[in-house]
This record gives structure tokens, C-alpha cells and sequence, in this order.
């Protein structure tokens, strides 16, 4: 696949994460609702934190939304979005920068990494999570400051 093909496939992901979700955060919006703010992330019922890793002095946020659905009505195999946050030891959201993430699935078995596309200060990316058991993903970083970092994270899915 082509470069160029490749950056359209990224771009049509977003876009049909991108706007459910806006339409989302607007509705609870306007309607008052089971939305709260976690790390400068919203976050509905329906998505799961995952617990934080610190790695020289900089922490990560990190949650799963389950988009299977959305994804599956336009011939989309991808079953979650991943999000992550990155903060430095004075709660500053440290932005800018690099993202990417193994995952290592329940079989053993270590997905090649998938660039996380920058989002108002996050990091996101569209991943498959297809069988039931422990997940462990591995997020390696090079973020404004320059310096590489590599966070675990994981969930386990029933």
C-alpha cells in the first residue's frame, strides 16, 4: 500500500471516530449526562482507563473507547480507539511530539507499531483488539522535549 493510500485510510478512520464522537460530547453537552473530565480527557460510561505509567517524570493517560460497531457499519475490522495524555510532574499536559504503540495480544503474539495521530494534545489510534484475555500495550514516545520514552499500559477484556 502507498503512502499516499495509507494517509487517506488514516484520515477516513478519524473521521468516522472523529464524528461520533464530537456528536457524542455535544449531546451530553446540552443534555447534562453521564460525561465527566479525566485528565483533560471527557470521558462517557462506555470507555475504559487505563491505569497511568510514569516514566521520567512524565505520565500517561490512557483510555479505550469500544467502537466495534461504528467501525463494523463501514467494513472497518478495528474494534477500539486507544487515546493517551501525557503529563509532565507539575500536571502540565506535555504536547507535541511523536506517538506510537505495540500491542501485545493475549496469544502472545506483538502487533508491529502503529503510529498514534496527534488530537487537540493527545495521542489516538484505532487498534483491533479481537480475542478475550490480557492485553499489554506498549507505547513508545518522542515528545516535545526531544527525549524517547516507552510506557506500558494494559487491559484485560472479557
Amino acid at each position: 500500500m502507498n503512502k499516499r493510500m495509507l494517509t487517506m485510510v488514516t484520515v477516513l478512520i478519524f473521521a468516522v471516530v472523529a464524528l461520533p464522537l464530537s456528536a457524542l460530547a455535544m449531546k451530553d453537552m446540552n443534555h447534562g449526562s453521564d460525561m465527566k473530565m479525566t485528565g483533560g480527557m471527557a470521558m462517557s460510561d462506555d470507555m475504559i482507563m487505563l491505569h497511568g505509567d510514569e516514566v521520567d517524570g512524565v505520565t500517561v493517560t490512557a483510555h479505550l473507547m469500544d467502537v466495534k460497531k461504528a467501525m463494523a457499519e463501514h467494513g472497518i475490522a478495528m474494534t477500539h480507539h486507544l487515546m493517551a495524555g501525557f503529563k509532565d510532574a507539575s500536571g502540565n499536559p506535555v504536547t507535541g511530539g511523536q506517538a506510537a504503540v505495540k500491542i501485545e495480544k493475549p496469544d502472545g503474539s506483538i502487533s508491529g507499531p502503529f503510529s498514534m495521530m496527534a488530537m487537540d494534545g493527545e495521542f489516538g489510534a484505532d487498534v483491533n483488539l479481537d480475542q478475550p484475555g490480557m492485553y499489554r500495550f506498549i507505547v513508545g514516545t518522542k515528545l516535545a522535549d526531544g527525549q524517547k520514552r516507552t510506557f506500558h499500559l494494559q487491559h484485560e477484556l472479557k
